[in-house]
């Protein structure tokens, strides 16, 4: 199958889903925000970059997450205090970093999850299917939850926090903390996936690519 072109009408879908993330992920982050004090939050906000992902591919996935973490900048952002630090080249590096990895990163990397959209346009059966979107859930969720561990991990420790009784003076504390809302987003979002896939899968594989697909055949 020849490689989906970024045409205006993928475009258009990339800002929408974008659009439709940045809302749920606003609404999902004021329930939690008494909860995850230091940020994060349970619920729906990757599912429009899933979506995308799938329906035009890696490219267009990408470029949904990538916005999306550009408009959440826009908001506001917190950025350490790199003088914290004796390392250097954290001192010089750090804020970069942790921007990229707190805020560009973040959403970005779920858009990954399109590595699997032509496979599963071309699945033939249902638990192919299943297979190949609960692959790229867990794909884009887990480089989500690695770009918040390594943040917390190399900035956020011993700041005088903690979180179900843990101190935040190891790594374990940016495991736990990212995990607490991390794996149950990639659960609640695969959960949501796998009905798409099963019963809408439509909304995974637009009726174009479906076109294209039946002419290469």
């Amino acid at each position: 199958m020849k490689k989906n072109k970024l045409s205006i009408k993928v475009l258009a879908e990339v800002a929408i889903f974008a659009a439709l993330a940045l809302a749920l992920d606003a609404i999902q982050g004021g329930i939690f925000k008494g909860v995850f004090t230091s940020g994060g939050s349970i619920g729906f906000g990757m599912l429009p970059i899933l979506v995308i992902a799938y329906r035009r591919g890696l490219v267009p996935g990408i470029l949904c997450g990538f916005i999306v973490s550009l408009v959440q900048m826009l908001g506001g952002i917190y950025v350490i205090n790199a003088s914290s630090f004796e390392n250097s080249f954290l001192q010089t590096m750090g804020p970069f970093l942790q921007i990229m990895l707190d805020y560009v990163l973040a959403y970005t990397v779920v858009g990954f999850a399109g590595v699997f959209a032509k496979s599963f346009w071309n699945s033939t059966t249902k638990s192919q299917k299943i297979v190949f979107v609960i692959s790229g859930t867990v794909l884009g969720g887990l480089l989500k939850y690695a770009c918040h561990v390594i943040a917390g991990g190399v900035f956020w420790l011993n700041m005088g926090s903690s979180f179900w009784g843990i101190a935040d003076d190891s790594w374990i504390y940016s495991f736990i903390y990212n995990g607490a809302y991390c794996i149950p987003n990639i659960f609640i979002c695969g959960a949501i996936m796998t009905l798409f896939a099963l019963y809408y899968d439509k909304i995974l594989f637009p009726a174009d690519i479906h076109e294209m697909a039946k002419k290469e055949a």
